[in-house]
């Protein structure tokens, strides 16, 4: 599997770095609309526009998901969102040479406005003739266990294996058959094998066997999707759906922790670390000279807390807390109530406006966390609370965040599978239109002091 993996993510960055070379190049051949004026042009500050509208390009191009195996093994998917990611990038790029005094640019907007079209017929025409050659690879072939006995899991086996691709084959097991032959899989050559996908399409009677299948084939299959049953049916968004051969399927696990919108992700984060610690820092020093005036104790707070994959970090947090009182429980920890004695007059307000959580910025910047995710919880808590959740295990698939689903949707009552249930959506949902609205969501209660969680 480790062959499999290598493979498709080399055939993902040959087709990233194809695309942004075809783009260059239709940025280059329209300069030629230009052919009167090319004396007067500045090769170095052309040069280097070009290479932001790439750099634009390519960020487009991560967020909209456009690497995703599914879509590289679908010539038209792929051209479609290959059309939308130019648009967008000629609209942002447009908008940016509009702005900028035209002697701080080089490209005209008769380039940025000639280059889509032109960079359109560039792709196109490579990502059409290039799906022979993708098929090659045999990493990138789709193969699902349809996971059921009844007559629905086969028939949703049968249309896949009759879907006129070459790209994709199915067949229909029980969850027993399934681990046998994950086993052997797992004994096979990985040059051998195909990374494959698990349907789940097990119906309402069936359903209290859900959290086993999902934590078996969490770690084991590149795709985990469920096929809604008609009642559930009533309840899912467009957005969560991603048809197969024409079946509706929802995908619960699987490419989101390994999305690549999770590599812009990560730069925005850091990103935002620096911009917010630079700008807070005026605030932090008031906050600590006050901490200091009116507790005895440390400024900070250090916590160990789990992140992505399981690993230990220490987390900082101004004290909002009296440092001389300390209670615990079995799990070794108390979680803060509303009217918590244990906090000081000092933290009560910064916790009430988020104030206590600016040093987590460090922990963002560092890669121990990232600006929206499920919130850290300390080793203990993990341990007791996936012995009585199910699938808690999933939140350390994504790094935790400073804001969260449960921070602005949830309050100091919501019980710990509340919370898990805006984790689990969160996760299963991870992409930066969900992001910014949690995001925006966060600033909206930091204003309205509703306080922390």
């Amino acid at each position: 599997m480790v062959a499999g993996i290598r493979e498709q993510q080399g055939v993902r960055a040959l087709s990233l770095a194809t695309d942004l070379l075809l783009y260059y190049a239709a940025l280059s051949v329209v300069t030629l609309a230009r052919w009167d004026l090319l004396s007067q042009v500045e090769y170095g500050q052309l040069l280097r526009d070009r290479a932001v509208c790439v750099l634009i390009f390519l960020g487009i191009t991560v967020m909209l998901g456009r690497l995703n195996l599914a879509r590289l093994t679908d010539r038209f998917d792929l051209i479609y969102h290959t059309f939308v990611a130019l648009a967008l990038t000629g609209i942002v790029t447009l908008v940016l040479v509009t702005l900028l005094p035209a002697d701080l640019r080089m490209i005209s907007r008769r380039e940025l406005v000639l280059s889509v079209p032109l960079a359109i017929v560039f792709l196109s025409v490579w990502q059409y003739a290039s799906a022979g050659m993708i098929s090659r690879f045999s990493s990138l072939h789709r193969h699902f266990y349809v996971v059921g006995d009844g007559p629905e899991a086969k028939r949703i086996a049968n249309e896949i294996a009759g879907e006129p691709s070459a790209f994709s084959d199915a067949s229909c097991v029980s969850f027993d058959e399934l681990k046998r032959d994950s086993e052997r899989q797992a004994l096979l050559d990985s040059d051998q094998s195909s990374v494959k996908s698990v349907i789940i399409c097990t119906g309402d009677a069936q359903e209290s066997v859900l959290p086993e299948l999902l934590e078996f084939c969490e770690h084991r299959f590149r795709d985990t999707f469920v096929h809604p049953t008609l009642s559930s049916a009533l309840l899912l968004h467009h957005g969560n759906l991603m048809p197969v051969a024409g079946i509706p399927l929802v995908r619960v696990a699987g490419e989101q922790s390994t999305s690549p919108y999770l590599y812009a992700k990560r730069i925005t984060d850091v990103l935002v670390a620096v911009i917010g610690l630079s700008l807070s820092l005026p605030l932090c020093v008031v906050t600590a000279i006050a901490i200091k005036l009116t507790s005895p104790g440390p400024i900070f707070y250090a916590q160990q807390r789990l992140s992505k994959g399981g690993r230990s970090f220490t987390i900082y947090k101004f004290r909002s807390m009296r440092s001389d009182v300390e209670l615990k429980d079995h799990t070794g920890h108390v979680l803060a109530q509303r009217d918590d004695p244990r906090i000081t007059r000092v933290g009560q307000f910064i916790r009430k406006h988020r104030i206590d959580e600016i040093p987590q910025l460090f922990n963002v910047l560092v890669g121990d966390m990232s600006l929206v995710g499920p919130r850290p919880v300390w080793k203990e808590f993990y341990d007791q609370q996936r012995k009585e959740l199910p699938l808690f295990d999933r939140r350390l698939i994504v790094r935790p965040g400073l804001a969260s689903l449960s921070h602005v949707l949830g309050s100091y009552s919501s019980t710990p599978e509340d919370r898990l249930r805006y984790d689990l959506v969160y996760i299963n949902t991870l992409s930066f239109d969900v992001d910014l609205r949690v995001l925006l969501s966060t600033v909206r209660v930091v204003l309205s002091g509703r306080g922390a969680q």
